[in-house]
């Protein structure tokens, strides 16, 4: 078994999802069992697209606050894009 060391808040992160992934499923769960969910979930994007990403929000004229929504919003505006509903 390998150790991996970690910061008390993403500690603390873990544990919320620990949590959260017992209470969803109401079987015992691992570490390991929520770090292969989110890695499972996961998407790398290239440092430089995070950048202008970054930028976009830093900016803030289009209302972003979190990589996260814009992510959303680009992805189904390629979505609707691509079925033809734009």
């Amino acid at each position: 078994m390998k150790t991996l060391r970690v910061s008390d808040s993403v500690h603390n992160e873990l544990t919320r999802l620990l949590g959260e992934m017992m209470a969803k499923t109401g079987k015992p769960q691992t570490y390991n069992d929520i770090i292969d969910t989110l890695t499972a979930q996961s998407v790398i994007i290239p440092t430089k697209l995070l950048e202008k990403i970054d930028a976009v929000i830093n900016a803030k004229q289009f209302g972003y606050k979190t990589r996260e929504k814009f992510i959303e919003d680009a992805v189904m505006a390629m979505l609707q894009h691509l079925s033809g509903k734009c």
